[in-house]
């Protein structure tokens, strides 16, 4: 029983997503009270504004000064003027943007992620993993990168910066919706509650997003509004300064929180649910049996209020689908002083070496320029009568100058000479390289290495660790951006359970970019299950809804990069273990590398493996594969190896007769060469008794001569004997032995 109120809560809890007419992802079914005066709504609003407005004015004028200042307006305006009107050089030797990009294309080398890890009995690790996907492809496909680093740059540039999420129809012929985080290019339009502590804004209670809507568009859409203009506007919303005009309409986004007391009860499952979420058949069930309740208690619950407003009237309203406002700050430099919160970029504090850079590189400059016309020395009275020509030498290059021989007294004069440019006073150039060095002090960013702290024979090892001092004194930026991405994930995890409410299929993407397709599945009992389909493959169940899960994020290389250093660890490895180990690792190396054919390398050696080696990878495989397609392997694995045995066993027979045939080829041989040896013995015993028969009544040299002719007679019987066994041996059947 207490099983099945847990099952209807969770269903009620599933809210009914529709978008609204702006598809902000908001539900219509979930309207803010009618008992709730507009009129009150719009003062407090109106008065959070103003206040907001008044809060950041200050930090909002110098952040446009240090926009302008980075855009390379660096010269006061009445030291550029007069210049100009000298027709003076004024140059202006912009570094604060790459001081500016040398911090945001770090982060953009070494992109955050954000990982899952599974809290609380009721969480699982497979889920956890699918939830990492799930957010690595809503990235993607929202191309959240662009809102990422928008925000960065201004946290970076001006001291602050924003991105928002929002929810809208998958596309336009579907009832599904989807998850963006959108970028918010200028940070100017956004007016965050000034009592918000948390660099990321994640404790803020309200806040604003203004716009401008064209009249036409804001009569179409709103076709019964009155077209009334906000009459607000803070520093920095100067490019919105004409919405009073016919044009325009300025429109504001303005998010709050509600609270409302209401009950929570625990179940004897352990479950905790609010009563009012119970669908009407399990309150009455409770009302027989209250013993299902083992805990209760009145809580001060918040829900998000959307509105989108003018200054005296409510456009549209509703409940954001989330708990918290889906406006994510990123913060750059922040000072408290005293209560009032001073932001600030790396540009701030650079201005004035950046100033010194521009003026000494301008004095050098017209130093230099005017070497070539520097003033003529003569005698008084040598330029009578040409006096306009010689004001004009340092301007106009003019062909030849006329001038007496005498002066003004009439003597003799030598002619008119410049003196020697000296070149740029050395204090010139120190003072430019010392401007240089503050710029780098100034900002915490040492993009040159540290040129007096390098030595001739360094190690990349040196160079990397010099690198990362450099990196030191910015790397409070990249905190703040980590602080901000967190709480982007935290609502992330908190809006996923609640979009995807139906059985859906989703792609998710890994963490090497492949894809991979999941199902989805609200009424699931369990986080995570797997079931067989039709195809006879495995389908991934998941139910985001159930268990609590916590975020963290990594900073380091991306996938490519870890790749290739991947690929280097493994060479070194390769070399340190030797050939013979290193042909274990030769596909896993391969697959790392990314030149055409790495995969089917991998692929050919992996082929190459101990049998042992590619059983055990072969078991890993099949760790989510169904048990009717285990056992289906299980049973073609026997049976291979059921005929690997029966080919032993044949091969073993075909051995023993082959040994048989030999056995019987060796017997063979033997009898014939017992036979020729007898044949030999019994002819040599013949011989022998013919001799003595017939030497029996000889004398010694007729028996010396009888025996020389035994002797002849021995050898011409041992070559007949040789003759024969040549002759059989040729007409000897073959595999005889013979």
């Amino acid at each position: 029983m207490a099983e099945f109120l847990s099952t209807q809560a969770r269903k009620s809890s599933l809210p009914d997503m529709k978008a609204d007419a702006m598809n902000e992802g908001l539900a219509e079914d979930q309207k803010r009270p009618e008992a709730q005066d507009d009129a009150d709504f719009l003062i407090v609003a109106r008065k959070r504004f103003d206040r907001a407005s008044a809060y950041e004015s200050a930090n909002r004028k110098d952040a446009i000064d240090d926009l302008m200042f980075k855009n390379g307006e660096q010269w006061p305006a009445n030291i550029r003027t007069d210049r100009t009107l000298q027709k003076r050089p004024c140059l202006t030797i912009n570094k604060m943007k790459t001081f500016v990009h040398q911090v945001t294309n770090n982060l953009r080398q070494n992109r955050p992620s954000i990982n899952i890890s599974p809290i609380g009995d009721g969480s699982d690790k497979n889920t956890a993993t699918m939830l990492k996907g799930l957010i690595r492809q809503i990235e993607r496909q929202s191309n959240a990168d662009i809102a990422y680093d928008t925000g960065f740059d201004s946290a970076v540039s001006n001291g602050w910066g924003y991105w928002r999420l929002l929810t809208e129809y998958e596309d336009e012929n579907s009832f599904d919706q989807v998850i963006k985080v959108v970028p918010i290019r200028n940070p100017f339009r956004v007016y965050l509650d000034p009592d918000a502590q948390m660099p990321d804004g994640s404790d803020a209670k309200w806040g604003f997003i203004s716009d401008l809507l064209p009249r036409e568009e804001f009569s179409e859409l709103y076709p019964d509004a009155d077209p009334v203009p906000w009459e607000q506007g803070g520093m920095g919303d100067d490019n919105f300064k004409d919405w009073s005009t016919n044009t325009h309409v300025r429109i504001a986004e303005y998010f709050t929180y509600e609270t409302e007391r209401r009950r929570l009860i625990q179940l004897q499952t352990g479950e905790t649910l609010f009563e009012d979420e119970l669908p009407e058949e399990a309150r009455k069930l409770l009302e027989v049996s209250p013993e299902l309740i083992t805990d209760e208690r009145e809580v001060e619950s918040t829900r998000v209020i959307w509105s989108k407003i003018t200054a005296h009237q409510i456009l549209e309203q509703g409940d954001w689908i989330g708990k918290h406002i889906p406006i994510i700050k990123v913060s750059g430099d922040v000072i408290d002083i005293e209560g009032r919160v001073n932001y600030s970029g790396v540009i701030r504090d650079a201005k004035d070496p950046q100033r010194m850079k521009n003026y000494w590189a301008t004095a050098k400059t017209e130093l230099i320029a005017l070497a070539p016309k520097a003033p003529y020395v003569l005698e008084e009275g040598q330029v009578e009568g040409h006096e306009q020509r010689w004001q004009q030498a340092n301007l106009k290059s003019y062909p030849y100058l006329l001038y007496k021989g005498t002066s003004i007294a009439g003597k003799q004069a030598p002619a008119p000479r410049r003196e020697p440019f000296a070149g740029p006073p050395s204090g010139v150039i120190e003072a430019e390289q010392s401007a240089e060095q503050d710029m780098m002090g100034t900002t915490g960013v040492r993009f040159d290495a540290t040129k007096s702290e390098r030595i001739p024979d360094e190690s990349g090892k040196a160079l990397q660790q010099l690198k990362w001092l450099g990196e030191l004194g910015s790397f409070h930026y990249t905190v703040n951006f980590v602080h901000a991405l967190k709480y982007t994930a935290v609502q992330f995890i908190d809006l996923i359970p609640k979009v995807y409410s139906r059985r859906k299929v989703v792609t998710i993407l890994r963490e090497d970019d492949t894809e991979e397709n999941v199902t989805i599945e609200p009424n699931l009992q369990a986080p995570f299950q797997t079931a067989p389909n039709r195809m006879g493959k495995v389908d991934k169940l998941y139910n985001p809804g159930l268990g609590k899960y916590d975020v963290a994020i990594t900073t380091g290389p991306n996938f490519q990069t870890k790749r290739q250093e991947s690929a280097e660890g493994m060479n070194n490895f390769m070399r340190a273990v030797g050939p013979d180990a290193a042909r274990m690792i030769a596909g896993p190396m391969a697959r790392n590398m990314d030149w055409p054919g790495a995969e089917e390398i991998a692929d050919r050696m992996d082929s190459m493996l101990p049998p042992q080696v590619l059983q055990k990878g072969l078991e890993q495989q099949m760790g989510d594969i169904p048990p009717k397609v285990k056992a289906l392997i299980g049973s073609l694995q026997g049976q291979v190896q059921q005929l690997s045995q029966q080919l032993q066993m044949a091969g073993k027979e075909i051995e023993d007769k082959r040994g048989d045939q030999a056995v019987k080829a060796r017997i063979g041989d033997q009898n014939y060469d017992a036979k020729m040896t007898q044949i030999a013995a019994d002819l040599k015993m013949h011989v022998e008794a013919l001799i003595a028969e017939r030497l029996g009544a000889k004398d010694d040299m007729e028996r010396e001569g009888f025996e020389a002719a035994r002797d002849q007679v021995n050898r011409d019987a041992d070559r007949d004997d040789a003759r024969e066994e040549r002759e059989i041996a040729r007409t000897a059947p073959a595999g005889s032995g013979a």
